[in-house]
């Protein structure tokens, strides 16, 4: 037992009300600290459990914060490791924002019934983390509470490894109450969450749930006209669960993606892609790689829409076994990100088939409730922006009067990074709006970025990338094919850290952080130092 735990012990050994009182002041205090820091996360449970010697289920659920226990799904039929019924559902604890999840159940006769199942989304690494706490049987005699390690095993194998949230994709949750997204309840779903809640004030874990009332509202899973028109509407359960898995799940996606090596030179197509409103692949890609690519992306768009017909079968007939209509929905290509996953897989070699939050492995609907926007836009651009400052200044102020600088800026980045020629670049302007449109599809082999050919006699292969951006219009006009005039400006040219050279060589240098150049690509340690040598020797040769 820890000493907090001995603490408690004793103050709660002192006799009548007083007992009661210092017990309860003394939790508090032991409990507080945990959940003022920065937040309920793993490492805050899991000081709660120590620090007021929890040894049960029932006695975390009563020590949890109120918000922790004021969001969350019911499931009365369950594919995980916990057993679940009508009258004694898997509860789903998703908290303000679904960063800690807290599952369990409510009968001794369940699988699962003395295991707490979390999952913890960490923010710095951007991954899932699953573990579990195993209490202690009673009847077999004292014992602490077991923390699993991180990512069990038994757990990967619904998960997957790195781990992935399951909670199936809208609008149909088979399995949880209120599983058709805007309907009433069918006859099984009534009958179930009446037995349930007319047990819940006296059931030993689930009378510590708050805001239960909600589920006995109908207005929860179909709001009346009255609240729609009034925009008062607020989503149920099952898909504000789905929003918040949906936003973290894409930033671990765009962390995947940004971890890979061939990111910098994709990073500003994967973000347009991402976009809606920012046209096709093709406008992203230079003509030589986009004419290699065209007919794998229409093969990639084919073997998707058939995963998720397949998909959309497999949950039409879970659904139905549960009594629903057996309606069948296929994600529509833009719900599959068929672009961004094309270019993911082909260029980048990520497997993209354990992105969804769908219970069927290698399929691809990303589909959300109106009006939810797609999240991995905004985790992509939080990744590029930490590279790019540039693009998160014209994402914010980005508009259809500005002549779309935003897009234009990610095209033309896009396609310096992936090798355009100078004369393609320069005419890039004219061209967007002619550029071919993609049509929906996808991949198996993955296209390459055509590499940097060797300049003139004396140059670096990578000079080629400045002229791509500041001889087109991408980055401040700089003279960099001209070796006479560029010669000139190294000397005499004023720049914030001194001379135009003094500025190359900084941002050459790792203290340049994301002001790097070339903006957006990593090169290596001996570009850099060629490039360095080069303009060195142009700034010191004779006149």
């Amino acid at each position: 037992m820890s000493d907090a735990g001995n603490r408690l012990r004793r103050v709660c050994a002192a006799p009548g009300a007083l007992r009661r009182i210092l017990c309860l002041l003394a939790g508090t205090a032991l409990a507080a600290p945990a959940v003022r820091a920065g937040g309920f996360d793993f490492a805050a449970l899991l000081t709660l459990v120590r620090s007021q010697d929890i040894g049960s289920v029932e006695e975390l659920l009563a020590a949890l914060p109120a918000p922790q226990r004021t969001r969350y799904a019911l499931m009365f039929e369950s594919r995980s490791l916990q057993g679940a019924t009508p009258e004694n559902p898997r509860v789903i604890l998703f908290g303000p924002d679904a960063r800690l999840i807290l599952t369990f159940n409510g009968s001794p006769a369940q699988r699962g019934f003395r295991v707490v199942e979390t999952m913890e989304f960490d923010d710095g690494e951007k991954e899932f983390r699953l573990r579990e706490l195993v209490f202690p049987d009673p009847a077999a005699g004292a014992a602490q509470v077991q923390v699993s390690e991180v990512n069990p095993p038994h757990c990967a194998r619904c998960h997957g490894a790195p781990p992935r949230p399951v909670w199936d994709s809208f609008p149909l949750w088979p399995g949880a109450y209120g599983e058709r997204y805007g309907a009433r309840l069918s006859t099984r779903e009534r009958t179930g969450l009446a037995t349930f809640l007319a047990r819940q004030p006296t059931h030993a874990r689930y009378r510590q749930l708050l805001a239960v009332q909600r589920f006995a509202d109908p207005g929860t899973f179909r709001p009346g006209a009255r609240k729609q028109y009034a925009a008062v509407a607020q989503e149920p359960p099952n898909a504000e669960l789905g929003i918040a898995l949906a936003s973290l799940q894409s930033q671990s996606i765009a962390r995947e993606l940004a971890r890979q090596p061939a990111f910098a030179s994709y990073q500003y197509a994967l973000l347009g892609v991402a976009d809606a409103s920012c046209g096709g692949l093709a406008e992203f890609y230079p003509r030589s790689l986009w004419s290699e690519a065209r007919a794998a992306l229409e093969r990639f768009a084919r073997d998707t829409a058939a995963a998720n017909a397949r998909e959309a079968q497999l949950k039409s007939a879970r659904a139905a076994d549960g009594g629903l209509p057996r309606t069948a929905r296929a994600a529509s290509s833009d719900d599959a990100l068929v672009r961004l996953r094309f270019v993911a897989e082909s260029a980048l070699g990520v497997d993209t088939r354990g992105w969804t939050l769908a219970l069927e492995k290698g399929t691809y609907d990303f589909t959300l409730p109106p009006p939810a926007a797609q999240p991995l836009r905004e985790g992509l651009l939080a990744e590029v922006a930490a590279r790019d400052a540039s693009v998160q200044d014209l994402s914010r102020y980005s508009t259809s009067s500005d002549g779309d600088h935003y897009c234009s800026y990610l095209k033309r980045r896009s396609r310096a990074a992936l090798g355009a020629s100078k004369e393609e670049l320069s005419a890039l302007g004219s061209e967007v709006a002619e550029a071919p449109s993609t049509a929906p599809g996808g991949p198996t082999a993955a296209p390459r970025a055509p590499a940097t050919s060797p300049g003139p006699a004396g140059r670096p292969a990578a000079l080629q990338l400045c002229i791509n951006c500041h001889e087109t219009g991408v980055a401040p006009p700089l003279p960099f094919s001209d070796p006479a005039e560029l010669a000139r400006q190294l000397r005499l040219r004023p720049a914030a850290h001194g001379t135009l050279l003094d500025e190359i060589r900084f941002r050459l240098s790792a203290a340049a952080g994301t002001q790097h150049m070339p903006l957006g690509l990593n090169l290596s340690q001996a570009d850099r130092e060629t490039l360095e040598r080069y303009f060195s020797a142009l700034a010191t040769a004779e006149n």
